[in-house]
């Protein structure tokens, strides 16, 4: 009986050390599932859900590669509206954008993005003329970017542009995020990472169909999630891969230039972002199109343009 007694005794002490050491366990699941919760939340109520929103390139080689452009000065950021270029008969550049929202500029209110601050700068800094045809949607996925590459007026004018821009892929990711935000496992994400690099392909095979020979600047992401969510890790690490794989596939056509963007978004103090906190504000875009301009310029991708 009295062995009995100690047994029991014994344990009672392992049973309650037990529910105390899975307490904080439970509550630190309880946590991470509300911070992953309010994270796509933010998402989902965004005025435009399946936006191009979170990315990165964090990794080690893409932190190697990312070319930071040289500094806007802040009063000229604040006021930053650059003389939009007026669309000329007789352009020197024929400038197609093609993707989402990030080409499309959301979030300027000067409605031009980082395409139409390329455009005019390249024109008050070297008196090039320069015709834009934007293409670019609001939340736009591989699938319908492969199917507007099927429409004649597209198709025309890739056929005679001397460069391409084109930022996608984003969207495509935020919806596997928002589709299981709350059971983050990666290989969910790198089973549709394949798929996705299967539609990438295909777009970038498209393309060159219709124009072999002008250079294509693919955009990178950046991951706007950090700043409030940074211990959500789960998220930017998919982020990493999916952007890694994103650069691989399109490097694989020997006239495309990755243009990384994530480090011009996460090594200053000002706020780059509009007020939906996902898509950049007008100084968010200018750096854009500062360093798209730089790597024109250091890849020389365009003779047309004499930078100096």
């Amino acid at each position: 009986m009295k062995k009995q007694r100690i047994w029991l005794f014994l344990f009672l002490i392992l049973a309650a050390g037990i529910l105390l050491s899975v307490k904080p366990i439970m509550e630190h699941r309880s946590q991470r599932l509300n911070e992953i919760k309010q994270a796509a939340s933010m998402m989902v109520m965004n005025e435009a859900p399946n936006e191009t929103v979170i990315s990165s390139i964090a990794n080690k080689n893409d932190r190697e590669k990312t070319d930071i452009v040289p500094e806007v000065s802040k009063e000229k950021s604040d006021s930053s509206e650059p003389e939009e270029v007026t669309q000329p008969e007789d352009p020197d550049i024929r400038m197609v954008g093609l993707g989402d929202s990030l080409t499309k500029g959301s979030g300027d209110s000067t409605e031009q993005g980082y395409i139409g601050r390329l455009a005019a700068n390249i024109k008050n800094e070297t008196d090039t003329s320069v015709l834009v045809e934007n293409y670019a949607v609001h939340g736009r996925q591989t699938p319908k970017l492969y199917k507007m590459l099927n429409e004649d007026d597209v198709q025309g004018s890739l056929s005679e542009a001397d460069v391409i821009v084109m930022s996608i892929g984003g969207n495509d990711l935020m919806k596997v995020v928002k589709e299981h935000f709350l059971d983050l496992q990666m290989d969910v994400f790198q089973q549709e990472q394949t798929n996705y690099v299967e539609r990438l392909s295909a777009i970038m095979k498209r393309i060159r169909s219709i124009n072999s020979d002008a250079p294509i600047l693919f955009i990178g992401l950046y991951n706007p999630l950090l700043e409030n969510f940074q211990s959500v890790t789960e998220i930017d690490q998919i982020v990493q891969r999916w952007n890694g794989a994103s650069e691989d596939t399109v490097l694989k056509d020997g006239n495309t230039s990755f243009v990384p963007v994530y480090e011009l978004f996460n090594s200053v103090d000002e706020n780059l972002f509009f007020d939906d906190g996902f898509h950049p504000n007008d100084q968010g875009y200018e750096l854009m199109a500062r360093q798209i301009q730089y790597r024109l310029k250091q890849d020389e991708l365009l003779e047309e343009i004499p930078f100096e």
